[in-house]
């Protein structure tokens, strides 16, 4: 797959024309989403997002497609009637909605994204080229930027699979422009707020390359002081 396709896939980036920060919070309705699955409140968690703004904030839309997307393809039965709770959203909220079901391989997301490229927002271009391209599972799209590192980290907030911390951790090491230090950062950050992340974490530390290992126990360590836990 061409890396136009990765990036469209992994980011977003040209559907929302913005460069997402890595390492930033969610609120506690998705931080704890994953302890607690409850799929039937999903309408109501993005109302609530949405009233706080959070949606709004570019550095946090890659998180929220992650989670949404993560959910859409684990409750494709539900899906429908999500769509329909979700009619009275803003168009921007809209936007995202139909990048998740995108993201998720979901072909609603395809037809709501070329729909959306009819509309007169500055990026319906990148729309209707993300409509005609081929989605990618998020287990399975490269961390390449801050962004799809942000992408994910919303997939694990709704799902709590190790697989999305594994994909952040092969970004550690890489010789892409900051997102070495984004992802040790946002491990780092990550791993002190979720334990699960922390023992994750922990048990790849053996299995990453020689060049990004001691990178990840500096993270780990970083994580393990402010938490109170002992060096690894």
């Amino acid at each position: 797959m061409n890396t136009l396709k990765f990036a469209l896939a992994a980011g977003l980036a040209l559907v929302f024309s913005f460069a997402a920060l890595a390492g930033v919070s969610a609120p506690a309705s998705l931080e704890n989403y994953y302890l607690n699955p409850r799929p039937a409140e999903l309408p109501r968690i993005m109302r609530t997002l949405g009233q706080q703004g959070y949606l709004e904030k570019p550095e946090q839309a890659a998180i929220a497609i992650g989670f949404l997307g993560a959910l859409f393809a684990q409750n494709p039965e539900r899906v429908d009637g999500w769509l329909l709770e979700f009619n009275g959203l803003p168009p921007a909220q809209h936007r995202l909605v139909a990048a998740a079901l995108w993201q998720a391989g979901n072909p609603l997301g395809a037809d709501m994204l070329r729909h959306l490229s009819g509309s007169t927002h500055p990026a319906n271009d990148a729309v209707a080229r993300l409509a005609d391209t081929a989605s990618e599972d998020i287990a399975h799209t490269p961390v390449l930027s801050p962004s799809s590192m942000n992408l994910q980290w919303g997939a694990f907030l709704a799902t709590g699979n190790e697989r999305y911390i594994i994909n952040i951790l092969a970004a550690i090491g890489t010789d892409r422009p900051g997102l070495d230090s984004a992802a040790r950062y946002a491990l780092a950050q990550d791993a002190a707020a979720h334990p699960r992340v922390f023992e994750i974490c922990r048990a790849q530390l053996d299995r990453q390359p020689d060049e990004s290992r001691a990178l990840l126990r500096a993270a780990l360590n970083e994580a393990a002081a402010q938490t109170g836990r002992p060096n690894i």
